[in-house]
């Protein structure tokens, strides 16, 4: 017997594809999910990290700007003091000289450090009676000030006045922090705002300082206070602690072991550096260090870092010691600061490495099959191969006398020769076996077609069904005809959309073509494509909802500084108001402010989504919301709007944003179909387990026959309508398994009665 040529081998061939063709999908599966692991886990920590920055500036910037306008109404209320309250130039008992010439304040054991302030007089002060009329004057503050330590992330609350009167809430042993002789109207948080480095009289925020009471870096928010003569009579201060800032805002997020933050202003001063938070400094040390001369910073860090302190926010990404690192940052809103966060991009990659020892044993593995699967081969197809050929050789010089003597040998075992032996012999018996396969590919084809969702039809040209799935309304003889006749002109495939039967279905027409470029044979594709709309049109739904709840939020974000600066001007002037003569007019401030918060709540609550769970719906709450949010077209057409809703209409269920979509539609719907001066009523009452909800117009009545083909896809009487508002309607209603009907209770009038049962536990 001959030696097998291996190189020429057909099994061999397969045998080394096949290990190449593992081996290699191996190696190249492993690189690409570790190209892809890397890739999205280093996009997903730029977007997450954007967020949160993006975030912390944007509540520190609240944080300063709730802190500027308490200490704006603070200035405002000490000067109407300083105006028209005259004080008692007598000391109270409270208040005593120490042996050092200091005065200080007894401590009032009643009650809590938090609701009463402590003063410091330097002994080099002279006890006038102007003195003691300042101490009892700004006493007055003692109240504001507990209130606004309780309420902001403030630390210490004071005034220090021109004649060196420090007052400081919450109470505190001055004298253990400041030497007798202490002159207040030298420190920091005076000078920044006198009249010489703050002529326009506004607030003003302090570099980071060394707190003189202990709390360590500082900073301060200034607002300096006026006389009736004009005169700087002080300053009224808010300390804001670094540390309160730092636990607040810059420890709740995991950075890595390498991931710092900066907190500097536009000009490079350091206000937060992770490097330089535990730096210690005499008592009242500005700090002035400076990122691009303290920092030690390569060069490409600098450039990035000054990117970053000009453009609003963003990502920078830079190499340093071989290390490619990112800098996420933003501006803080307001303010002349701008946050960054430095992240080692190493950290944020995947951990993950290929395995090399499971490598190694799927590649064992593969040598193993491969060599079962050339023994195999070498067996059951080479040998049978070669005799194969022998057979042919003789067959191609005449000799059949040995073919059925070969093919009894080898029936048993070579199967490929045995198959193709008994192929010659039986060739007549084959073609009924290879008949009775197409038939059961047939039927193959068939199960499978029954298996798709859609129809699916082959046709002639004559419009005769040759192959269908499966029955479909969409699909009808009328339409057949029309889609061969256009295949038949254009020989390009088309789609329409048909409405049947209340579904609305996708028909594709494909040509199959003969050689010459005719069409032979139609294939029609059809899907009912009702769900797939439905929940497009809901998700615009849900879409217009998420806007209003954006709108809301930006309104709150507005207005809410200049409702507290209302409330606040109109608690002072009812201060003072001694003789209560502007009670009537300050009671209507304080009832529209109330009303302006009441209708941006309106709006929060009915742009909310969903809850996880079941909850208890009110009716009348969501009918009242959407006439809030209609009210603009209800007032231009002068609609008289009669309501008649019972106050117990709850319903129990989770379908919240499906109950607002359909009252939404009916309301407005009514809205738009009245004339001016138009007439709508809205009940709503119980009737048994169930909520009856009727809204009634007098729009002119449908124009359509029968009414209830308004809940079609598509159906409607106005010239800019989609006709699809109704159908949403009446699917939702059916989906909290309500009903709903059209009636016409007189000439000209139009109701809807939704009937909703009221306690309906699981989810929409």
């Amino acid at each position: 017997m001959k030696k097998v040529k291996f190189r020429k081998s057909l099994a061999t061939n397969i045998i080394v594809i096949f290990l190449v063709f593992n081996v290699l999908s191996i190696i190249l599966f492993t690189y690409y999910v570790s190209i892809k692991e890397e890739s999205k886990s280093t996009e997903y920590a730029k977007k997450s990290m954007q967020e949160i920055v993006d975030e912390k500036s944007e509540l520190i910037a609240i944080t300063f700007d709730r802190i500027k306008t308490q200490v704006q109404l603070l200035g405002i209320w000490t000067e109407k003091l300083l105006q028209d309250n005259p004080y008692s130039e007598e000391l109270s008992s409270e208040y005593v000289l120490l042996k050092d010439g200091t005065i200080n304040r007894r401590r009032d054991k009643s009650l809590s450090l938090m609701a009463q302030s402590n003063v410091m007089v330097p002994n080099t002060t002279k006890v006038t009676p102007e003195l003691v009329e300042e101490i009892n004057l700004t006493e007055e503050l003692d109240e504001a000030f507990a209130k606004i330590l309780k309420s902001e992330d403030i630390t210490w609350a004071y005034i220090a006045t021109r004649d060196n009167l420090l007052r400081c809430s919450p109470y505190r042993n001055l004298q253990d922090n400041f030497a007798s002789d202490h002159s207040q109207i030298k420190d920091i948080f005076y000078t920044m705002a006198n009249e010489e480095n703050n002529p326009q009289r506004k607030p003003v925020w302090t570099p980071p300082y060394t707190d003189y009471l202990g709390t360590g870096w500082t900073m301060t928010c200034s607002q300096p206070v006026y006389d009736q003569n004009d005169q700087l009579y002080g300053v009224i201060c808010l300390d804001l602690a670094i540390d309160n800032i730092k636990e607040k805002y810059f420890e709740g997020f995991s950075l890595g072991e390498s991931g710092k933050v900066y907190w500097l202003n536009h000009a490079g001063n350091i206000l937060y550096h992770t490097d330089f938070s535990n730096i210690k400094a005499d008592q009242g040390q500005v700090y002035e260090k400076n990122i691009f001369t303290e920092g030690r910073l390569s060069s490409e860090k600098v450039k990035a870092l000054k990117t970053a302190l000009k453009e609003e926010s963003g990502i920078e990404v830079f190499t340093e010691n071989h290390n490619q690192k990112m800098m996420v940052h933003s501006q803080v809103p307001g303010t002349d600061s701008t946050l960054v966060i430095e992240i080692n991009m190493k950290e944020f990659k995947p951990t993950s490495k290929f395995d090399l020892k499971k490598g190694l044993i799927l590649i064992v593995i593969d040598l193993f099959l491969a060599a079962i699967f050339g023994i195999l081969l070498y067996d059951k197809f080479s040998r049978p191969m070669k005799k194969l050929v022998n057979s042919a050789n003789r067959i191609s010089k005449g000799d059949y006398s040995s073919i059925q003597s070969e093919q009894e040998t080898c029936e048993d075992t070579y199967y490929e020769i045995s198959q193709l032996n008994q192929a010659f012999k039986t060739m007549n018996d084959s073609i009924e076996s290879y008949t009775e396969t197409l038939l059961d590919k047939n039927r193959q084809i068939s199960t499978i077609l029954d298996t798709i969702e859609g129809t699916l039809m082959i046709v002639d040209m004559d419009g005769a069904i040759k192959i269908q799935s499966k029955a479909s309304s969409g699909i009808c003889q009328e339409n057949i005809c029309r889609a061969i006749m256009q295949v038949k002109e254009e020989r390009q495939h088309f789609a329409e959309q048909i409405i049947a039967d209340g579904e609305v279905y996708k028909n594709v027409y494909y040509p199959i073509l003969k050689e010459d470029g005719t069409v032979d044979k139609v294939v029609i594709s059809s899907e009912c494509t009702t769900k797939s709309i439905l929940l497009e049109k809901e998700m615009q739904q849900l879409e217009k909802m998420a806007g209003v709840g954006q709108l809301s939020a930006a309104i709150v974000h507005e207005l809410k500084n200049v409702l507290a600066l209302i409330k606040g001007a109109a608690y002072i002037l009812d201060i003072l108001d001694e003789q209560k003569k502007g009670q009537k007019e300050i009671a209507t401030i304080m009832r529209a402010v109330e009303e302006a918060e009441n209708v941006i709540t309106t709006l929060l609550d009915f742009s909310k989504r969903d809850s996880s769970g079941g909850e208890m719906i009110h009716i009348g709450t969501l009918i009242n919301q959407i006439l809030l949010l209609s009210k603009k077209e209800a007032i231009g057409k002068n609609i008289d709007i009669k309501l008649d809703v019972d106050a117990s209409c709850y319903i129990y269920s989770s379908g919240r944003e499906a109950l607002k979509v359909i009252l939404q539609n009916i309301i407005i719907n009514a809205i738009q179909a009245v004339p001016y001066d138009g007439q709508i009523e809205i009940t709503c009452h119980q009737s048994g387990d169930k909520v009856l909800m009727r809204v009634r117009d007098n729009g002119g009545g449908i124009k359509i026959e029968p009414k209830e083909r308004v809940f079609e896809p598509f159906m409607t009487t106005k010239e800019t309508g989609t006709g699809i508002g109704l159908w949403i309607t009446k699917r939702l209603v059916d989906s909290l398994e309500g009903e709903i009907a059209i009636i016409e209770p007189r000439s000209g009038e139009t109701a809807f009665i939704i009937t909703i049962p009221m306690n309906r536990g699981e989810k929409v």
